[in-house]
């Protein structure tokens, strides 16, 4: 099992790391197979709208941003988790195994400042725009809804890159020796 990505071993049983994890894997499969269908549908329709018959929607525009907003969020949990974020390759694959790691831990507490601040900021403004009644303006859309997937989607970066910080500082803990 050593190719799967941590928190993906079965054998360790229950734990944060694979709640999460499957939490991710989820709202992945939201996105990617959900929302981004449901994107080009819309898109591919205002087009056929627009071009054809010359009558576009006029709130495609707010509801595929928000629909982009959806599929980003849902699935940058999974591919923090998978390792597949842009990161400095060019000098990262340079690195030896105790550089990758102190790299992958420094880039965790950055992420982490940043992901706190989202969900912060995401969570607390999810009052203020249901009471005011925030929307989309050309479609009854409200933007409640998106802060707060914006906030729970950054509260799980949170774990996961305390997580990662903690494999960073104990590489060995939570592992079965044989």
């Amino acid at each position: 099992m050593a190719d799967l990505p941590p928190g993906d071993d079965p054998s360790h049983g229950p734990s944060v790391s694979g709640f999460v994890v499957r939490i991710s894997r989820w709202a992945h499969a939201l996105g990617a197979y959900v929302t981004l269908p449901v994107l080009t549908g819309m898109i591919g329709f205002d087009v056929f709208l627009r071009y054809i018959l010359r009558a576009p929607l006029p709130w495609g525009n707010e509801v595929g941003s928000l629909l982009l907003l959806v599929a980003f969020l849902a699935s940058l949990p999974y591919c923090t988790h998978i390792g597949e974020h842009v990161r400095m390759d060019l000098f990262y694959a340079r690195y030896s195994a105790q550089g990758r790691r102190r790299a992958d831990t420094v880039s965790a507490m950055c992420g982490l400042v940043l992901a706190a601040v989202l969900a912060y900021g995401s969570f607390a403004e999810v009052g203020r725009m249901y009471r005011l009644g925030s929307g989309a303006y050309l479609i009854d859309l409200p933007y409640w809804p998106f802060a707060a997937l914006m906030g729970f989607a950054a509260s799980v970066l949170c774990v996961q890159f305390l997580i990662a910080i903690g494999r960073g500082f104990w590489p060995n803990a939570g592992r079965k020796y044989r």
